[in-house]
């Protein structure tokens, strides 16, 4: 059974409600937790999902009902509520929402409730008990820090110690990052009628069980509507003014031209006087006096004459500039045309956009400019003046003396371990976090002894995003047991046969490792 409103109620959407702040209120937040509490508290998580950078859906089941939460982390629509349609499949999690998802094991909802601090009361942290790999119970809070700009979302343990967060911090205020210790906001100073304001006070469980989310979300959808469609007519409007702008300095220059190459009537015209003048050319004259038959007044025109020419060859080059002067003139003008029509429909599609009434119509608009090339996705710039970055892994040497090679990216974990580790190697690898990959050279038929073995797993976890942890947990096998993911990204593996390590950091082995001398390895 699926808790989802199938009833008859005429609601007015979208909702009348008058414009103030976007993100909920203290006090509409603390109406959506009377709201959800019981259709929550008790159910289990069943999928984490990640649709956009800034928002995580829960999938809730409790009993034969299953509901889907939401949690958006936006600057300006900070909020959460319970989705009243089943959201589409997303891409494959990533970042934050793969982190959850490996912390999530067996995961039941016991609690939902405000947990600012300092009176700060747009903080929500939903609490859950979860299983570890002994399938022994933990607790871990996630915790949704709705207060508008600076609006984020952080895993935490049973110590409040950070797991994951959506969007690192590191200010004068505060340092948001894994391994941290959780410390919440600061108030920021509001007035505080709009604390206390709810706009959606009128919409409360009833026949409709989810008439307050579906008035939150028709509401929010809306507004993230209006600003996807701002956001597009902008993006629209810079496309469309970056080719104005060449094509009327273009028009401009042919203007130019077209007055150059009117002079073409003039030179045939000298031209032909120059024919009936011949008899009476000589050599090395400049310039000659002939009578303008062509002209009624029959006026005396001035045509000069290149010196070094005979009077048969100054006629061949007048001809010469004017046949010249009349394809340049022609194709100028053939281009004008050109330019004027590209101008025309430049014009006509920024008077649609900033026409356009609705997303829909814009989106229809970015696919015509794509397929008219004049849409493009952006190519990364080449950053100049910045070193080159070094090539190959890092390499390290273990307490006996062993190589154990770090890999400084994605793309090079694939070439690490499929092209510079061979089969007898050992591999390692963070448990459940991003990271390097890590080869110690072994000789053929050698196990590697436990001392090298963590000074491996100090490297793992030093070179990774889970850098200032006090302890985790690597997982290492024979470079033969790892296998490329086929359809994966570089670097994304499987792997069997492996042993998991929990290490705990030790300051002094991980000193040691830095400060030896490191070489790199192609």
């Amino acid at each position: 059974m699926v808790l989802r409103y199938r009833g008859t109620q005429a609601l007015d959407w979208p909702l009348p409600i008058a414009p103030c702040s976007m993100t909920l209120s203290a006090a509409e937040i603390e109406a959506v937790l009377r709201d959800l509490s019981p259709a929550l508290v008790g159910g289990r998580v069943q999928r984490v999902d990640q649709p956009d950078r800034h928002k995580l859906i829960l999938t809730v089941r409790k009993g034969a009902a299953r509901c889907w939460l939401l949690f958006c982390a936006h600057p300006r629509f900070s909020r959460l509520h319970l989705l009243t349609t089943r959201p589409e499949q997303g891409k494959p999690a990533a970042g934050f929402c793969n982190v959850v998802r490996q912390h999530m094991r067996l995961p039941q909802l016991t609690d939902i409730r405000v947990a600012g601090a300092g009176g700060e009361e747009r903080i929500v942290a939903l609490e859950l008990i979860v299983r570890d790999r002994l399938m022994q119970p933990r607790r871990l809070s996630l915790v949704a820090e709705l207060v508008g700009a600076g609006s984020n979302l952080i895993l935490l343990d049973e110590s409040r110690k950070v797991l994951a967060v959506l969007f690192r911090e590191a200010s004068v205020r505060r340092r948001l990052s894994p391994g941290v210790q959780y410390q919440p906001p600061k108030r920021p100073t509001c007035a505080p009628e709009r604390a206390r304001s709810n706009r959606f006070a009128s919409y409360q469980a009833g026949e409709d069980p989810l008439s307050l989310s579906r008035a939150i979300e028709a509401h929010y959808s809306a507004l993230e509507a209006e600003a996807e469609a701002q956001s597009l007519r902008s993006e629209l409007l810079r496309a469309l003014r970056r080719r104005l702008r060449p094509a009327h300095t273009l028009l401009t220059k042919i203007g130019a031209g077209l007055q150059t190459a009117e002079a073409a009537d003039t030179l045939r015209r000298k031209g032909e006087l120059l024919k009936i003048a011949l008899p009476d050319l000589k050599p090395g004259q400049q310039e000659v006096l002939v009578e303008d038959v062509f002209d009624p007044s029959r006026p005396c025109v001035a045509v000069e004459l290149h010196p070094l020419l005979s009077p048969q060859e100054n006629i061949e080059r007048l001809f010469r500039l004017y046949r010249k002067a009349k394809a340049s003139r022609d194709r100028l003008a053939a281009r004008m045309g050109e330019t004027k029509e590209e101008i025309r429909r430049l014009e006509t599609l920024r008077a649609e956009a900033e026409a356009a009434s609705s997303l829909s119509q814009l989106r229809g608009l970015v696919d015509r400019l794509r397929q008219g090339g004049i849409l493009l996705p952006q190519a990364k710039q080449k950053t100049r003046g910045r070193a080159a970055e070094p090539k190959g892994p890092r390499v390290f040497r273990s307490v006996e003396g062993l190589e154990i090679l770090v890999s400084r990216n994605q793309r090079e974990n694939g070439r690490l371990t499929f092209s510079i580790a061979r089969g007898n190697d050992w591999w390692m690898h963070l448990l459940g976090w991003p990271g390097p990959h890590v080869v110690i050279k072994a000789a053929p038929g050698k196990s590697v002894s436990q001392e090298t073995l963590l000074d491996a797993a100090h490297l793992a976890v030093y070179f990774s995003k889970v850098r200032s942890a006090d302890a985790a947990e690597v997982a290492y096998t024979q470079c033969k047991n790892v296998r490329r993911m086929k359809g994966a990204p570089a670097g994304r593996v499987s792997y069997s046969h492996a042993t998991t390590m929990r290490v705990r950091i030790g300051r002094e082995r991980l000193d040691r490792l830095l400060k030896a001398p490191t070489t790199e390895t192609d």
